[in-house]
């Protein structure tokens, strides 16, 4: 007999913190985790640029996975922003990380940035198959980690815990 074995994962968050250091350059206005069913949960956030125009960002992305703790795991990229919006290719995890959240922010377009930044309702559907289905990832708990620089000081950061099972 054959047999057809099809593995699902499932992609979770499970939670999300953000916070500024720099709050005369930029502030969170929200950053939440909303929870509308068992299926259906979004992140959203948004950040008030109180330094316009803002051109010069570097951002930090770590990976970390939970081993008795969180530990660093695969991935920690650092990027000039700018850079990275005129030429996306030029970092491949930069860009995997960019796609996944693109069509639910305004930040689609070059630096200089003179308006506040959105993310609004990135649902776990799209991260759920980019995560899983795209690049797979074992199973377990996890954090992105975004740091946001600015003259190697650091303005903000939020951190995204999810889980794939």
């Amino acid at each position: 007999m054959l047999f057809s074995l099809e593995i699902y994962c499932k992609f979770e968050f499970t939670n999300v913190n953000c916070t500024s250091n720099q709050k005369e350059i930029a502030e969170f206005e929200y950053c939440y985790l909303k929870s509308i069913n068992r299926s259906y949960k979004y992140i959203s956030g948004k950040v008030k640029l109180y330094e316009i125009p803002l051109s010069r960002i570097t951002v930090n992305l770590i990976m970390w996975k939970r081993f008795n703790g969180y530990k660093p795991f695969l991935y920690n990229i650092t990027v000039d922003f700018c850079k990275f919006l005129d030429k996306p290719k030029s970092s491949p995890v930069g860009k995997f990380i960019y796609d996944s959240y693109m069509n639910y922010s305004n930040v689609n377009h070059s630096c200089p940035f003179t308006h506040d930044i959105i993310l609004e309702k990135l649902p776990i559907s799209i991260m759920n198959y980019r995560m899983t289905k795209i690049l797979p990832f074992p199973e377990g708990d996890y954090l992105f980690e975004f740091r946001w620089l600015r003259a190697k000081s650091i303005v903000g950061w939020a951190k995204v815990f999810f889980t794939i099972s």
